[in-house]
Parts: C-alpha cells; structure tokens; sequence
C-alpha cells in the first residue's frame, strides 16, 4: 500500500507548515491526484486517520480531489476527458493523445490551521 508513505510525507509537510505559520493544530487538509496515479482515496483516507490520533492533525477533515484524465489530440486538436487512460484519440481513432491533467499529480491543495 503505497498510499502509506503518500500520508507519511504529506503530514511531514504539514508538521513544517504548522511550525513555519506557528499553527496550533490542524483542521482540514485538501488533496489532489491523478486519475492516472491510481491513488486509492479509501487507502489514503484510512492511512490519514491511522497515523494522525494523535497530536496537532488529530480530528482533522480530509478533502480528496481526484482530477480526472483530460487530454488534447496532437493531429486533429480534440480535447477529451476520459475513464481510463488510451493513447489514441476517440475523435479521428489515429491520433495521440497529449494528456495534460489526471496524469502524476500529487500535491497539496491547502492546509487550515489554527
């Protein structure tokens, strides 16, 4: 379960926000990732309240964002949101995809402290 050392850098990250804003604790985080990243927001979820019972995070809100898989075909210009990952265009069958979002992102929205 990879999504166990996501949560553990994120809240390395949070605990140095936390010291920098002098923040007390922690009310909610907002996450964003890829569809393509095959992140599983259940995993990330549990991992999150696992790891945070205790301390400034504890009883935090978690916000995921799964951004969906878009993409701009180089050949014929047609821009696509898809389910799952295809190289090639729906519109002209040949073309490849430039995927543009839903691909590697992982990053912090925000972080409400206190």
């Amino acid at each position: 379960m990879h999504e166990l050392g996501i949560v553990q850098s994120i809240l390395e990250i949070i605990e140095e926000q936390l010291k920098i804003h002098e923040g007390e604790r922690v009310v909610k985080v907002q996450l964003e990732f890829g569809a393509m990243t095959a992140v599983m927001p259940e995993a990330i979820e549990f991992a999150f309240q696992a790891l945070t019972r205790e301390g400034p995070v504890a009883g935090a809100t978690l916000d995921i964002i799964i951004l969906p898989i878009k993409g701009v075909c180089l050949d014929c210009g047609h821009q696509v949101e898809l389910d799952s990952y295809t190289p090639f265009c729906p519109a002209c069958v040949d073309g490849m995809l430039n995927i543009f979002q839903g691909k590697d992102e992982m990053r912090i929205v925000s972080i409400e402290i206190e």
